[in-house]
């Protein structure tokens, strides 16, 4: 049997919620040259039964189960490890995708030149019931020839993250140092990927990306346990830094590590140690004015009440 020409990643932890929806959605592709590389990583719900029926009704399927829960950031990279298509995207256990993902993925890949690494779509935001909320992306779609100006267009535009369920050619990803074990790495990923190539957007919404209680941010609500589901080990490599702090350290390190000229690597650090802060100056710069625009709200209302006089 030869190799497909399109590897899904399915990285999964207790998700017996929605894993159907997403399951269905993904065997349902009108383009049929894929596999689904399933990682269970040790789940202590129903999603091996939910994951062994699938499998056993569709080859395509390859299901594989971890013994224990080696963290959220081995489980991805698991399943890419295991893979062997030319492209490769990564798909998650709670959202859901449009029958026709696959189909236009491949296409713009194949009317694309090879230095762009990622295809990546609009999507739809959906709420625990699978309502509409309405339609976003994050605007990083960048086609600079210059690596720092397209990690740039990342740093400055990454929100959502809709663009890390884009479609990647396999071999430009396994030229980067994949998902590090501390929160925020997918961040640093994508953009050792744009210093690697161009990233395009497909303007319709191919993903339906799922906001509910149990989303990695909404349900990990301390620096502690973001950190454990990265690190379960627990190993506290640089866990005296705060999570931005880490995920900037660790940009910087690929900045002088993934581009292959010199440079290429002198523009990229200086993005690395510029940018991201710019971010937060700005993002602080607008919480204040919120905060101060709200003062200001209440003082005239107060102002504007009536007076109740004794009579």
């Amino acid at each position: 049997m030869g190799s497909p020409k399109v590897s899904l990643g399915f990285p999964v932890y207790n998700g017996e919620k929605y894993l159907r929806f997403a399951l269905d959605s993904l065997v349902q592709q009108n383009y049929p040259d894929f596999e689904l590389v399933i990682s269970d990583n040790a789940s202590t719900d129903g999603t091996n039964a939910i994951c062994l029926e699938y499998a056993s009704r569709d080859s395509r399927i390859r299901y594989s189960r971890n013994k224990e829960n080696t963290g959220l950031a081995a489980n991805h990279n698991r399943v890419l490890e295991l893979s062997r298509g030319e492209y490769f995207k990564w798909v998650a256990h709670d959202d859901e995708y449009s029958r026709d993902m696959l189909t236009r993925f491949v296409h713009v890949f194949s009317q694309a030149p090879p230095s762009v690494s990622v295809v990546y779509s609009q999507c739809e935001i959906i709420d625990e019931d699978g309502k509409v909320i309405g339609v976003s992306s994050d605007a990083v779609e960048t086609k600079h020839s210059l690596p720092c100006r397209r990690v740039a267009q990342l740093l400055l535009n990454a929100s959502i993250y809709n663009f890390t369920y884009g479609l990647v050619r396999t071999s430009t990803l396994r030229k980067t140092r994949l998902y590090g074990t501390y929160p925020l790495a997918d961040r640093v990923l994508f953009a050792e990927l744009a210093m690697l190539g161009e990233i395009w957007e497909v303007r319709e919404p191919l993903l339906r990306l799922r906001f509910h209680s149990g989303r990695t941010f909404q349900a990990h609500t301390t620096p502690e346990a973001v950190r454990k589901l990265f690190d379960p080990a627990g190993r506290k490599k640089n866990s005296f830094l705060s999570l931005e702090a880490r995920a900037h350290l660790e940009l910087v390190r690929s900045s002088y590590q993934t581009p292959p000229r010199l440079r290429d690597k002198a523009s990229c650090l200086i993005t690395a140690l510029v940018v991201p802060w710019w971010v937060r100056f700005k993002n602080f710069g607008g919480m204040q004015k919120r905060r101060l625009r709200q003062t200001f709200d209440q003082v005239v209302k107060r102002r504007q009440a009536p007076v109740n006089k004794a009579v």
